[in-house]
């Protein structure tokens, strides 16, 4: 009964993900092709209208992290919002692929724009606390990876069903607009149930809510070591993932010349990760959450490695097969994104003595939004840079420069940023045995001790994964000098 209780739980959390990991593949591969296609905007004017949404994120992101952090109510600090957000969730996205008659250029871009920044926003309400709930939820290690895991294959799942069934509804109609429209309001539904499953089947462990968060507090983060690495392991991985699913349509198209293995090479992709994220989420419970970065880290950089030298002539079996294997890269380093930042925030409690789990959840989701449209634009520009252009794909007058330039950008990119992420990876402290030590100190602070003498292995470990050399810890949400008072040798 236990177990069976723990499989639901999993599921219902994990079911916030389908929207954290469908939504953006349907808005990625169609919504610019909506607006030029369906709604007659320049591709200039799309750009724009997504460049708006991705800067209010700047502005929401950290905000909403703060007010899950502080917020008092019935059903929680995080639950709530999951309760409050469905409805925005499902508005937002059906304004998203309709325009309710709306004409006129200057209109529509007027509209469109609100309602990309909608979306946005309504995405940070729910998925913010979301980020920030599974450190409320589980104190235990292996469960905290085996609830990421779960997530993620949710996440997985829905990126395969979000890139395939989407265009089915939209192929099977005459009109577009309605096309459009029907899509919408299916994929808004589900979306919202989806978050009530979420609300229904989660919970959180009674937490003081923290007081109100400065614009020092919010770059107080910066000073936790633990969550520095962290991040910048982070950033790293995304910015490679995000790298192979810009170039991916390029690479084949130019390059390869097979343009018509993207649907199965992009299905290979997430089937692999899928499948992986179960077997890392098992190994990270048996092991490190650690281990299952280094692995796939190494398989995709081994991968990249040998796609750079295919041409028009490799066999597609060895290329879908192949660039599957950037689908286990994925895997365990998504695993280990989100199966750590958790467990920052209880670096970040040794340091403090308050609960900012959302604050960490809105700084990091804000990062990984930045870093994206980054690497998106610099790939625009750098695209321009090798003379790549559509007129010359559709003369089949591609340079020799130019092929290189997307092999280039293609492999050699994410390369460069998995060597990077994996040698910050080695400075990152905060395994199993570390965790467990941190873990006693903070059960103790959390009964009510105010003086911890911390002395040897202790000592050290405490240090290394705050930062903190002045022998002091210090809680502030407690009194009188609330503190965890460090004990050299």
């Amino acid at each position: 009964m236990k177990n069976r209780k723990e499989l639901l739980s999993r599921i219902a959390y994990a079911s916030g993900d389908i929207y954290g990991g469908g939504s953006f593949i349907i808005v990625g591969l169609l919504f610019l092709v909506y607006l030029t296609n369906v709604e007659g905007f320049s591709g200039t004017s799309a750009g724009i209208i997504v460049f708006i949404g991705k800067a209010w994120d700047a502005i929401t992101d950290p905000f909403m992290g703060q007010l899950s952090d502080r917020t008092r109510s019935r059903f929680g600090r995080r639950r709530i919002y999951f309760l409050l957000g469905s409805l925005p969730v499902f508005f937002s996205w059906v304004m998203l692929w309709y325009s309710f008659g709306i004409t006129g250029s200057t209109a529509k871009f007027l509209y469109y724009t609100l309602a990309y920044i909608f979306f946005s926003t309504a995405f940070t309400i729910v998925m913010v606390p979301y980020n920030a709930i599974l450190s409320d939820m589980v104190r235990d290690y292996n469960r905290r990876s085996a609830f990421t895991g779960m997530r993620l294959g949710f996440s997985a799942a829905a990126a395969i069903i979000c890139a395939t069934v989407p265009a089915l509804i939209t192929g099977a109609f005459t009109d577009p607009h309605k096309a459009y429209l029907v899509m919408g309001l299916a994929f808004g539904t589900l979306f919202a149930i989806c978050w009530l499953s979420v609300f229904v089947g989660t919970w959180e462990n009674q937490m003081k809510p923290v007081p109100a968060v400065s614009l020092k507090d919010w770059l107080s983060v910066i000073k936790n070591r633990s969550f520095r690495i962290y991040v910048t392991v982070f950033i790293l991985c995304q910015m490679a993932i995000d790298t192979v699913m810009t170039l991916a349509v390029y690479f084949l198209t130019v390059s390869l010349q097979k343009e018509e293995l993207f649907v199965v090479i992009m299905g290979s992709i997430l089937a692999t990760q899928l499948i992986f994220i179960g077997i890392f989420s098992h190994l990270a419970q048996k092991t490190d959450k650690t281990t299952p970065a280094y692995i796939s880290a190494a398989v995709w950089i081994a991968a990249s490695f040998a796609i750079i030298f295919f041409s028009s002539a490799t066999p597609a079996f060895i290329v879908i097969s192949t660039c599957a294997l950037i689908g286990v890269g994925s895997a365990g380093l998504n695993l280990f994104s989100w199966s750590a930042l958790p467990d920052i925030a209880d670096v970040d409690e040794l340091i403090t003595g308050r609960r900012r789990e959302g604050l960490y959840a809105g700084v990091s989701t804000f990062l990984r939004k930045l870093s994206g449209g980054v690497v998106v634009g610099v790939l625009g520009i750098a695209l321009d840079v090798i003379g790549y252009s559509k007129e010359a794909l559709g003369t089949g007058n591609i340079s020799p420069a130019t092929d290189w330039g997307i092999r280039v950008l293609f492999c050699v990119l994410p390369f460069t940023f998995l060597i990077f992420a994996l040698l910050f990876l080695r400075m990152y402290k905060l395994g199993r045995q570390e965790f467990n030590i941190m873990s006693n100190i903070l059960n103790r602070y959390r009964a009510g001790e105010t003086d911890i003498s911390i002395e040897g292995e202790e000592l050290t470990i405490c240090r290394q994964l705050t930062g903190l050399k002045d022998g002091r810890f210090y809680g502030t949400d407690r009194a009188p000098d609330p503190h965890i008072l460090i004990k050299s040798l």
